[in-house]
C-alpha cells in the first residue's frame, strides 16, 4: 500500500490521517480544593501562600482550564473522525478523507461520546485513587511532623501500585475499543454497547487469542516507538548540520554590519526555522504512516479472522470462471428437437 509503488503524497495522506487519528489520546484535569488553614502548623506559610495565588490568579487558571477542555474536544472529535478515516483508507488500500469523513459520521458521532464518557469516568477514578488520599492526609495532618517521609512513603507506595493497574486497565480498555469496537461499529452501524457485546461474543470464543494480541501489540508499540526515535535522531543530525553551517554564515555576515544586514539577518533565521519546523513535521507524517497502517491492518486482519463480515471485505471471494452455457446435442434422426 505504501511502497508498491512509493507515493510521496499518499504516504502524507497516511501520515496526517494515522496523526489525527492519535491526536485525541492526551489531557488532563487539575483539581483543587481550598486548603484549610491551620494557624501555627508548619505548612501554614505554604498553605497561605498556595490560597493567595489561588484568589489572585482564579480567573486566569479557570480561563486556562476552559481552553484545555475545548481544545481536548476539539482533537478527540478529530480523532474519533479520522479513526474511521484510518479503517477505510486501511480497508479499501486508498486514502481518501472525505469517503471516510462522509461515511462514517454517524459511528464516530457515537464513538465520540464513548470517549468523553471514559475520559471522564478514567479522571474520576484517578481522582478517588490519588487525590482523595492525598486530601485525607492533609487533613489528618500527616505532612506537618519533623519527619514527613515515612508518612509520604506509606501514602505513595499504595497509590503508585493503584494507578500502576489503572493505567493498564484503561490501556486494555483502550486498545480494545480502537482495534476492534471501531471496525465492528463501522462493518455493522453497530452501537458502542452493541460493538462491545459483539467483541464479547468474538473473544469469548478465543479468549487466549485476544491475550496473545495484546501481548504481542505491546511488544510491536516498543519496537516502532525505538524505530521512531532512531528515524528522529537521525533526520534532527541531518537538519541541524546544515541548520548550524548555515547559522555560522548568517552571523558572519550580518557580524560587523549595519541595520539592515541586522533584520535581513533575523528574518533568514526566522525563515531556517520556520523551514525546519515544516521538514520536522512532514517527516512526521513519513514516520507516522507505516507505523498507522501496519497496527490497523493488524488489527484488521487478526479480527477478520474471526469475524465473517470483515473478513469478507478483506479477502473478497473470488468471481467464479465464466462458463459457456452448454450446447444440445444434435436430435437423433427420427425423432423431434427438445424444447
Amino acid at each position: 500500500m505504501l511502497f508498491r509503488p512509493f507515493r510521496f503524497k499518499t504516504c502524507l495522506k497516511l501520515g496526517f490521517i494515522a496523526w489525527l487519528a492519535g491526536a485525541g489520546g492526551g489531557g488532563q484535569f487539575n483539581f483543587s480544593n481550598a486548603i484549610p488553614n491551620r494557624g501555627g502548623d508548619a505548612g501554614s506559610g505554604i498553605e497561605q501562600q498556595v490560597r493567595a495565588f489561588l484568589i489572585e490568579y482564579l480567573w486566569l487558571i479557570i480561563l486556562l482550564a476552559v481552553v484545555a477542555v475545548v481544545l481536548f474536544l476539539v482533537f478527540a472529535y478529530l480523532s474519533c473522525r479520522f479513526r474511521f478515516i484510518l479503517f477505510d483508507s486501511v480497508l479499501n488500500r486508498n486514502p481518501q478523507i472525505a469517503r471516510g469523513w462522509h461515511l462514517y459520521r454517524n459511528q464516530a458521532n457515537r464513538y465520540f461520546g464513548f470517549l468523553v464518557a471514559f475520559f471522564i469516568a478514567c479522571v474520576l477514578v484517578l481522582f478517588l485513587v490519588v487525590g482523595v488520599p492525598i486530601w485525607r492526609a492533609i487533613e489528618s495532618g500527616a505532612f506537618h511532623g519533623g519527619n514527613p517521609w515515612p508518612a509520604i512513603l506509606r501514602l505513595i507506595l499504595p497509590m503508585l501500585l493503584a494507578v500502576f493497574i489503572f493505567v493498564i486497565v484503561a490501556a486494555v480498555v483502550a486498545t480494545l475499543a480502537n482495534d476492534f469496537v471501531v471496525p465492528l461499529m463501522a462493518v455493522e452501524d453497530l452501537t458502542i454497547g452493541a460493538g462491545w457485546a459483539r467483541l464479547r461474543e468474538i473473544a469469548t470464543a478465543e479468549p487466549w487469542a485476544f491475550a496473545g494480541y495484546l501481548g504481542m501489540k505491546l511488544v510491536l508499540s516498543i519496537a516502532a516507538a525505538f524505530a521512531a526515535a532512531i528515524a528522529f535522531i537521525l533526520a534532527i543530525l541531518v537538519l541541524a548540520i546544515p541548520a548550524v553551517i548555515a547559522g555560522v554564515l548568517i552571523a558572519g555576515l550580518v557580524k560587523g554590519a549595519g541595520p539592515v544586514a541586522l533584520v535581513v539577518g533575523i528574518a533568514a533565521a526566522v525563515v531556517g526555522i520556520i523551514v525546519a519546523v515544516a521538514l520536522f513535521f512532514i517527516l512526521s507524517l513519513l514516520v507516522a504512516a507505516p507505523i498507522g497502517v501496519f497496527f490497523t491492518s493488524y488489527s484488521l486482519y487478526f479480527l477478520g479472522s474471526r469475524y465473517p463480515r470483515l473478513g469478507e471485505l478483506l479477502w473478497p471471494p473470488l468471481p467464479a470462471p465464466y462458463m459457456p452455457s452448454p450446447t444440445p446435442p444434435p436430435p437423433l434422426p427420427g425423432t423431434a428437437p427438445a424444447v
